[in-house]
């Protein structure tokens, strides 16, 4: 279990980075041919955010648990 929450934890801490450097570089993104506003980057990166931190949460209340 301490091997996917730590994945976990690294996957979304990465999805929130990308897409705050995405708004700070102002980098363009396309989907179907539309552009995607800069807001919704910033809700992503705060969904994925929180759920970096909710699993590094999870993550340190399991290696405190007895007989892990």
């Amino acid at each position: 279990m301490r091997a996917y929450l730590r994945l976990t934890c690294i996957i979304f801490a990465l999805v929130a980075v990308g897409h705050l450097l995405r708004v700070a570089v102002r980098w363009p993104l396309l989907i179907a041919g539309r552009p995607l506003p800069a807001f919704a980057s910033l809700l992503v990166a705060i969904v994925a955010g929180a759920l970096a931190l909710w699993a590094w949460r999870l993550l340190g209340e399991e290696a405190k648990r007895p007989g892990t």
